[in-house]
């Protein structure tokens, strides 16, 4: 499984437009929680809040001006362990510590390389933050510290992963869970940094993910909740349906009765979308949720037939901004054991779209032919029913095309979809790629990442399609395809990678000797 865009983790910064939310999502970009993929996509998610003035008198102590009113500065790397040491102590006034969060917040706001290890090498100082959340008596105190924090969580690994241990998770999901039956009553711009932060931090690692599914089992309820409470402003509602997508990513997947209960919300979303933002979330969720395994596909297919329709829909513009993940998730039923899930993709009309989606010059966004390619391997892989529609629809001459001129991930894909149709094809069905053999060939003679796919559909062709095989085919071909999996044997020993080369050297001295006996006159041919 390939994940070419998702929506990582996400830091809060200073804005002019209060009003602006979610940029627009790049596509161009990956991946599941520890699995390799390509690109992944780091996006920074917009919003602001104005602290109101302050009123201010110097602080004797540390020489820092708290100014009584007018703009707030960002505070110097410098300035940190006296601004913590402000927090701390019981005797400074509750408006000097809120404007020493408001300061620290501001210089962790900053696009670029923001001071959050400089800020963490001070002892204790996530603690004291998180004190500072829990201090009912400012609501700005508490948002500055809920800000803070989240884009601390936005950080690294290592930075996101002081912030789970901190403490902040049960915080944060009190403010959250406060929402249930009275979300009038809940402050919002600190709900929506708690919802933030929690999303910056399950998307880090599939452990945290779990702590907070586990430890805070009345989360996920409420989250899928806060998303139907029209009263919440709309960036709200966006963060909240990003923090459950978020919640849906990683492997080993979550368990299918957690997650279950965001479908609808899911699905209603996709079919009637609020927003653009909530409608790619909602995409993206729905992949992970479907991600090749068939009762949680089934969950999709058969609870929401119109479903499917409406994700194809999405495929019919090249360029539009929804493509990924709808192609995404109709790739990921064709995993399914299932003929019929497979049957209902060919039903819903995928290949003509998957055919002008693959067709050169159209759509070069990283990710997507081979995404497109990677579908039809599955396909291939079912049956000769459908193998044959991929073949009426004229799939396999770009297929081809994609081997000798795709990207190296494209080409992997699509020789994966003509080896799965030589090993479950009929013999007529095999026999359409007889006419590529010989460009197959060549870029075999260029590339040697595909060895063992190369292999398996010679070997196949050999068996099935001996004579008019051995008529495009000639010995030359053979020794370079045998010379190189000799070299690759050498290259890697004696352990279990020499042995997997050792088994294809084999199949290739097979096919020798069948070409051998051919030109003799010593083997039947195919019918």
């Amino acid at each position: 499984c390939y994940s070419f865009c998702t929506l990582l983790k996400q830091k809060t910064i200073e804005m002019s437009n209060p009003e602006q939310g979610k940029p627009v999502i790049s596509e161009d970009g990956v991946t599941d929680l520890g699995e390799a993929t390509p690109e992944e996509v780091d996006q920074n998610v917009i919003d602001e809040a104005v602290c109101g003035s302050q009123p201010a008198v110097e602080n004797e102590a540390s020489g820092i001006v708290i100014p009584e009113s007018g703009p707030v500065r960002s505070a110097d790397v410098d300035e940190f362990d006296t601004l913590v040491s402000l927090l701390r102590d019981p005797d400074v006034p509750l408006h000097k510590k809120t404007v020493s969060i408001k300061r620290i917040r501001m210089s962790l706001s900053r696009e670029d390389n923001p001071p959050i290890k400089e800020l963490l090498n001070i002892d204790g100082c996530l603690e004291t933050l998180v004190e500072c959340l829990q201090d009912s008596r400012d609501s700005t105190k508490q948002f500055e510290s809920a800000w803070a924090i989240t884009n601390i969580a936005s950080g690294t690994s290592e930075d996101t992963n002081a912030v789970a241990n901190s403490g902040a998770v049960k915080v944060f999901s009190k403010f959250i869970l406060d929402t249930k039956g009275n979300p009038e009553s809940c402050n919002e711009d600190i709900v929506e940094q708690a919802v933030w932060a929690i999303g910056n931090i399950v998307c880090d690692d599939v452990r945290h993910r779990n702590m907070v599914l586990e430890g805070e089992p009345e989360l996920f309820p409420t989250l899928i909740d806060m998303c139907s409470y029209r009263r919440l402003k709309t960036s709200v509602r966006n963060n909240t349906t990003w923090t459950i997508s978020n919640l849906l990513r990683g492997k080993p997947v979550p368990p299918r009765e957690v997650v279950i209960a965001a479908l609808p919300l899911l699905v209603g979303n996709v079919m009637t979308p609020p927003n653009d933002d909530i409608l790619m979330d909602s995409l993206w969720a729905l992949s992970y949720y479907t991600d090749r395994e068939d009762s949680r596909i089934s969950d999709v297919l058969d609870g929401y037939p119109d479903v499917l329709p409406k994700l194809c829909e999405n495929l019919k513009n090249p360029n539009g901004r929804f493509l990924g993940a709808p192609l995404r998730i109709i790739a990921q039923i064709a995993t399914s054991s299932s003929d019929d899930h497979t049957n209902k993709i060919l039903q819903s009309g995928v290949l003509p779209l998957i055919y002008n989606l693959l067709k050169p010059g159209i759509c070069d966004r990283d990710g997507i032919k081979k995404e497109c390619c990677w579908l039809l391997s599955n396909i291939t892989a079912e049956s000769p029913d459908q193998i044959q529609q991929v073949i009426d629809g004229d799939l396999v001459d770009l297929l081809v095309y994609y081997v000798k001129n795709g990207r190296p991930q494209d080409r992997k894909e699509a020789i994966w979809a003509l080896v799965n149709l030589a090993y479950t094809g009929t013999n007529d069905q095999i026999a359409t790629i007889l006419p590529f053999v010989k460009d197959l060939m060549e870029v075999f003679g260029r590339i040697r990442h595909e060895t063992i796919q190369f292999v398996e559909l010679i070997s196949q062709l050999a068996d099935t399609q001996n004579d008019k095989f051995f008529d495009i085919l000639d010995r030359d071909d053979l020794l370079k395809l045998q010379s190189t999996v000799i070299l690759l044997i050498d290259e890697s020993g004696e352990d279990d990678a020499g042995n997997k080369w050792r088994a294809h050297c084999n199949k290739v001295i097979q096919v020798m000797e069948k070409y051998e006996q051919y030109q003799n006159g010593s083997i039947v041919p195919s019918n």
